[in-house]
């Protein structure tokens, strides 16, 4: 009986961390997608009286049950093939629960609550189309299945990832692959895509670049 009690807890942790992973990388997506979705996750926001949520708890509890990153730090991408170049700033999320983005259109970020590159899950980073003048990724809709990717991190390692394929979103669709996975290392780049639109005071659509760790 207690076996049988013991193996039960252990499925039900797993169970539980899946979903709390799962769901809260949903919410951080969305909330990139979704410009206009004012809403702070609830990881982010503490109760009335100043103690933590049970998610706030619950989260605490499933980061120290995380196995520590492999990797250092990013600290700078370059596409070969687009000749990219740049410094890989750390991003968090804004106080709207947006996923933040560089100020200088010549540099990318990396979403910090998130994997590290070359670690097991999506690794996200975000860089800017530009308008007026050309971004980071103006280009990025020219990789192809197989070019090359490369990030170099705090220690000097390059890890080096091939590009699986692209996809291009509405701001108001909801996918999760961006930020969810749990069978190998991946990267994921992220830009607008598309034409201005003066309604929206933006560009609608998001080119996402999948690619997989590949030494």
């Amino acid at each position: 009986m207690t076996l049988i009690h013991n193996k039960y807890k252990t499925h039900y942790r797993r169970a539980l961390l899946i979903a709390l992973l799962g769901g809260t990388a949903i919410i951080l997506f969305l909330s990139y997608f979704v410009f206009n979705l004012h809403k702070k996750p609830a990881e982010q926001v503490l109760s009335a009286s100043g103690e933590r949520t049970a998610s706030q708890r619950l989260q605490a509890k499933t980061n120290s049950l995380l196995k520590e990153p492999s990797y250092g730090l990013p600290v700078h991408l370059k596409i070969p093939k687009l000749k990219v170049d740049a410094n890989i700033l750390q991003m968090g999320l804004t106080t709207d629960g947006d996923m933040e983005a560089p100020e200088k259109i010549e540099d990318v970020g990396w979403y910090k609550h998130g994997p590290r590159p070359g670690d097991i899950g999506a690794a996200v980073i975000d860089g800017h189309l530009g308008v007026g003048e050309p971004g980071v990724f103006v280009d990025l809709h020219k990789l192809q299945k197989g070019d090359t990717i490369l990030v170099i991190d705090e220690k000097g390692q390059t890890i080096s990832f091939a590009v699986r394929e692209k996809r291009i979103y509405n701001r108001d669709e909801r996918p999760n692959e961006v930020f969810v996975s749990s069978d190998g290392a991946h990267l994921n780049l992220i830009t607008c895509t598309g034409t201005w639109d003066e309604n929206l005071k933006g560009i609608p659509d998001r080119l996402v670049v999948f690619a997989d760790k590949s030494s």
